[in-house]
């Protein structure tokens, strides 16, 4: 098991770029021609923006820093980045108002900037973390408000909040290791448990590594098993999605809720579904193991997607009162 994520990222990473490249291609070149003749930004517009984002830089640049190296030293949390950074791209994908760059402070780019400064202001003011949190979320919708304009408030909001989100995971990751395996091995066997084949969970050896025996073979629940990676993926997706959309408020609390809980299961069923195959593939278990990953994977985030976008919209103040068309689906 430990060798998942690696090889998901090899098998995957070029599919799913290139796929994205084939299916935007066109729309990229409708964007440089959309911006080149609707460009109005004077000289001094174009100065504050660069003092602005320079100010940025000095603000959260070691922040950003720290998020960067931590992505880089854990596999599970540079999966949940990718998946953030996916999930807002192929949410602005199909939206019109996407395929016009702004790059200016519009009124709502410049209320999220603003916000930024003043998080991490009153952050380092008052020595708090959780404030800093905050500020990094107004400062990724700001980015995204300054680069496509004000249109996109709703997708800013959902990729702020998501990003605030990765911020406290990313935090909170050495904490949630071993209260994540245990759950991951816990209900791994409470999937046995259904079927009638019950097995062992345990600690052995020096350091203590938690493991599962299923007739009499080992199975150790190692960190990059504790499905962090696909938990903290189906949160930051489902934060995304559901707050770049009209939904009932109740329609977003079911799904927040459930994103947890999708991403526990599909991981112990992943677990489970390596153990069970593993007498039947012989000398393909590593071929075994990591096809099981990716499908399962990449099939519970397309579920959520898809949950997320059967959902109606909140109707709109209209005359004629007609119901919104889904963005994501």
């Amino acid at each position: 098991m430990v060798h998942f994520f690696r090889y998901r990222n090899a098998v995957c990473g070029k599919f799913l770029v290139g796929k994205f490249l084939r299916k935007t291609a066109g729309k990229v070149q409708t964007v440089r021609v959309l911006t080149s003749g609707q460009s109005k930004q004077s000289g001094k517009d174009i100065a504050v923006s660069i003092v602005a984002w320079a100010a940025a830089v000095l603000l959260f640049g070691k922040s950003l820093w720290w998020l960067a190296g931590t992505a880089l030293a854990r596999e599970q949390i540079a999966h949940a980045a990718v998946v953030l950074i996916f999930g807002v791209v192929f949410l602005l994908r199909d939206r019109a108002e996407a395929r016009t760059l702004a790059l200016g402070f519009g009124r709502r780019a410049t209320g999220f900037y603003a916000g930024a400064c003043l998080g991490a202001a009153l952050a380092g003011f008052f020595h708090q973390p959780l404030l800093m949190l905050c500020a990094l979320g107004f400062l990724a919708g700001a980015v995204l408000l300054f680069v496509f304009g004000d249109s996109v408030f709703r997708p800013a909001l959902g990729f702020g909040l998501a990003f605030s989100g990765f911020t406290f995971l990313s935090v909170l990751f050495p904490y949630a290791d071993w209260p994540l395996r245990l759950l991951a091995g816990k209900t791994a066997m409470w999937f046995f448990g259904i079927f009638g084949d019950p097995v062992q969970l345990g600690l052995a050896g020096d350091p203590p590594r938690l493991v599962l025996v299923n007739g009499g073979r080992p199975f150790e629940v190692a960190t990059e098993c504790n499905g962090f990676g696909i938990i903290s993926g189906c949160i930051l997706l489902a934060l995304l999605l559901v707050f770049s959309r009209r939904l009932r408020v109740v329609d977003k609390v079911i799904v927040l809720a459930l994103a947890p809980m999708l991403g526990l299961f599909s991981n112990a069923a992943r677990i489970s579904l390596i153990v069970l195959l593993a007498p039947a593939a012989g000398k393909n278990y590593q071929v075994m193991h990591e096809t099981v990953g990716i499908l399962l994977f990449f099939g519970t985030l397309a579920a959520l997607w898809w949950l997320v976008a059967g959902l109606p919209e909140r109707r709109r103040k209209s005359p004629a009162g007609s119901q919104t068309k889904s963005d994501i689906s």
